[in-house]
């Protein structure tokens, strides 16, 4: 990606003075309430940025060849209910047509709660259930470019006050990007984790199991919820550095509302759209990696078996909205540091001109996160986990005017508040799944998240 040039200015030299010149700048549209000013910025690791926004709203969504950082909110947008997806859509387009954004950089981010009414308890409470925010200042590094986009409002614009503020804010975003990253300490001595009884969770498995016995279901993902109980609240940068060593393979996410924040490494994206172009994937079926433990997962029954089950979901619910869509003819495998998963790969046309927010509608939840049939095992977890599962599982990630953008699950995750640190981790089950086997598997995905910190699973 080539960064966009500054305007020509002679008296301007840094690139701070060229910015001053360019917010100046009285040449908008003249509908326009909200301007985006693309500018070149260095490159370094996105998440120094987050250093800068300790208690507000900040975003960050890195993969191996790409870093996408928000700080403060130029504006909000928050739904609820089950319509939530179309509503956000809608508010979306009514705010980009009010905006100025002549390279078309500016992008929202957020995500949904796992399900409507299901996030109204802390940690939950900040983050409702439908939430994105367009940043007050975007870092986006991709390959050897990078660029800020800075959003100012027509008031702040015509405010020498606040275009002074903006640029102390891009002053400070130059310099934290030249920092150091500190590295999270070990902490195996001072973090006391919390949870529920392991017979609570060998009841919920056997009642399930009876379910499955008696024909109400095929599948249900059971959630844990795990808190790690810190001395310190951790550095968040660090945090994540430390996530990208112990998950490379993963996508890792951040989410901040005020003092708290929603984090992870996801091993699962949900979809890709670009255009009339998509690309999602069915993710299920869990070995721990070591030996030959990823073979055993191809040779495994159970594990096709869920496997199949997301996949078939995933045809059955973007089928009507492509041209043409492919899968893979059998799984292959997803390995990652601590556990392997199957995978299948499936790409596809649309139809007609849809918004990225239509395919994740019609993509959460998947079997791998919630299980089949899909409403029965939704009911299920609603009235039976005894924790809500908040964003946990729910789709996160972005999206721009042009209705393109990508989404993970959020899973291998977990939510920061003050001195606790809340991580959640699933599991399908199915015929043939065992209580301990299964509580096993969650310690696994457990893992890389427990490790930032610097503590065994």
């Amino acid at each position: 990606m080539s960064s966009p040039a500054f305007p020509s200015n002679a008296s301007a030299s840094t690139p701070l003075e060229r910015a001053e010149a360019l917010l100046a700048t009285r040449e908008r549209r003249a509908h326009a309430e909200l301007h985006a000013f693309a500018l070149p910025a260095p490159v370094g690791p996105g998440a120094r940025l987050l250093a800068l926004a300790p208690d507000g709203a900040s975003s960050f969504f890195a993969t191996t060849t790409r870093e996408l950082v928000g700080l403060e909110a130029a504006t909000t947008l928050t739904a609820t209910g089950v319509e939530r997806f179309a509503a956000i859509r809608t508010r979306a387009t009514a705010l980009f047509s009010q905006l100025s954004d002549p390279e078309g950089a500016v992008r929202l981010f957020g995500g949904f709660a796992f399900q409507p009414g299901r996030a109204a308890e802390d940690p939950w409470r900040a983050f409702g259930e439908a939430r994105f925010v367009l940043p007050r200042l975007t870092y986006e590094r991709r390959g050897d470019g990078a660029r800020f986009v800075l959003v100012l409002s027509s008031r702040e614009l015509e405010d020498r006050g606040a275009r002074n503020e903006a640029l102390r804010l891009l002053e400070r975003a130059h310099a934290a990007l030249g920092n150091e990253i500190p590295a999270t300490a070990a902490l195996d001595r001072s973090v006391t984790l919390r949870e529920r009884p392991e017979s609570d969770w060998h009841a919920q498995v056997r009642a399930i199991l009876d379910g499955i016995a008696r024909g109400e279901i095929e599948k249900i993902v059971l959630a844990r919820r795990v808190d790690a109980l810190l001395p310190d609240r951790p550095d968040l940068p660090g945090l994540l550095e430390r996530l990208r060593e112990l998950a490379p393979e993963c996508v890792r996410f951040a989410l901040g509302v005020g003092s708290a924040v929603f984090l992870g490494a996801t091993p699962e994206r949900l979809v890709t759209k670009a255009g009339d172009r998509f690309e999602t994937e069915a993710v299920a079926g869990s070995f721990p990696t070591g030996g030959d433990a990823p073979l055993r997962l191809l040779e495994s029954a159970k594990d096709r078996f869920e496997q199949a089950i997301v996949l078939r979901q995933i045809l059955d619910g973007l089928g009507p909205l492509a041209l043409s869509l492919e899968a893979a003819s059998t799984p292959e495998l997803h390995v990652l540091r601590h556990v392997a998963h199957l995978r299948t790969r499936v790409r596809g046309v649309l139809r007609n001109d849809q918004h990225v927010l239509d395919l994740v509608e019609r993509l959460h939840p998947t079997p791998a996160v919630a299980g089949a049939p899909t409403a029965r095992a939704l009911a299920w977890i609603a009235e039976h986990e005894p924790d809500e599962r908040g964003w946990y599982a729910g789709p996160v990630g972005f999206f721009d005017a042009r209705g393109d953008g990508e989404f993970v699950v959020a899973l291998r995750s977990g939510v920061l508040v003050d001195r606790t640190l809340s991580l959640y981790a699933g599991c399908g089950i199915v015929a043939g799944s065992e209580p301990e086997s299964e509580l096993v598997e969650t310690r696994w995905k457990l893992a890389a998240l427990l490790g930032a910190l610097g503590v065994s699973a």
